[in-house]
């Protein structure tokens, strides 16, 4: 077997916003490089079809709101010991910059 300095065998990540996008993604990367992968978003169906497409065995899926206090302590109250964290979990908006209030640029940030 070869080096590969990018390797995640043994090691435990978690992929937030894993049910599409970048963190669907990312949480698919992350098992082909070797990684126990724990998923989480808000969609418990669509995190199911990350987890069929991820490689490897072991992987968790936690459903969680990471935009309410709650979803957060429910994720940190089941998420395993973690060696990495991606962190993908958002929203977007298309507004122009000069229409842009600060509620919602919080909104999307939160």
């Amino acid at each position: 077997m070869s080096y590969n300095p990018y390797s995640l065998e043994g090691k435990t990540i978690l992929v937030t916003g894993a049910s599409s996008g970048i963190g669907k993604a990312t949480a698919i990367e992350c098992s082909k490089l070797g990684a126990r992968v724990v998923i989480t978003g808000r969609d418990e169906a669509r995190l199911q079809q990350t987890l069929s497409s991820l490689e490897g065995e072991g992987h968790v899926v936690i459903t969680a709101d990471l935009g309410e206090d709650d979803g957060i302590r429910f994720l940190l109250e089941r998420v395993p010991v973690l060696n990495g964290i991606v962190h993908a979990a958002g929203i977007s908006d298309t507004v122009l910059f000069q229409f842009l209030k600060k509620e919602r640029l919080e909104n999307i940030f939160n």
